[in-house]
């Protein structure tokens, strides 16, 4: 009985945070002066995997999140808005209203190695939040993955495994922590519960 209620509250702490999550993204998002993104995912995806490996070393010493937002221009080039710093767990993204800009994407990091967070997988709030928001997200994490956050599917799959951007240097693998190469939130939920993983 108490596993059931600690999970029960697990579930109700992680609605809350959607719920101000998606009414901060409701309230900030601004216009694009009717722009449509034509840079293929592929070429959006590259250019995360750049940023955020350019973000991992500041993430890991802050012991912070570094979160953004990937934009297209006019001239069709990408572009990144300034990093906002966050702390140990989030990140708020600050939306931005600039001409000729339209943003397509969100990016942040994980912060450093913790035995105390799962942080090498995306967490519930990272999907709910791209697809309450209707972008992708790319999310480095502190082993070196890079997940792609499909806000359409609700899913989250993994780009590339273990030291494909910058690792933390107290990076420590779990043998027992299997990680699968995608998740849905659902599974996320299952994962997120599972006390015997061992890590």
């Amino acid at each position: 009985m108490p596993k059931a209620n600690s999970t029960r509250l697990i579930y109700v702490l992680i609605a809350i945070v959607w719920v101000v999550i998606v009414a901060r993204a409701y309230l900030n998002v601004k216009g694009t002066d009717g722009l449509v993104a034509v840079i293929p995912q592929s070429e959006v995806q590259s250019f995360a995997r750049q940023e955020l490996d350019a973000l991992q070393s500041r993430s890991f010493a802050e012991d912070l999140e570094l979160c953004g937002i990937i934009f297209e221009t006019s001239d069709r080039e990408l572009g990144v808005s300034r990093p906002n710093a966050g702390d140990e767990g989030s990140c708020d993204i600050a939306y931005f209203d600039e001409p000729g800009m339209v943003p397509i994407a969100s990016f942040h990091t994980h912060g450093k190695h913790s035995r105390r967070y799962d942080g090498e997988v995306p967490s519930i709030v990272d999907i709910e939040s791209d697809v309450s928001t209707g972008m992708d997200g790319y999310i480095a994490t502190p082993g070196g993955r890079l997940w792609h956050v499909d806000h359409e599917t609700a899913t989250a799959r993994m780009v590339c495994g273990e030291g494909c951007v910058t690792q933390d240097p107290n990076y420590r693998r779990c043998a027992r922590d299997v990680i699968a190469q995608t998740y849905t939130i659902n599974e996320l939920a299952e994962r997120f519960s599972d006390a015997d993983r061992g890590c």
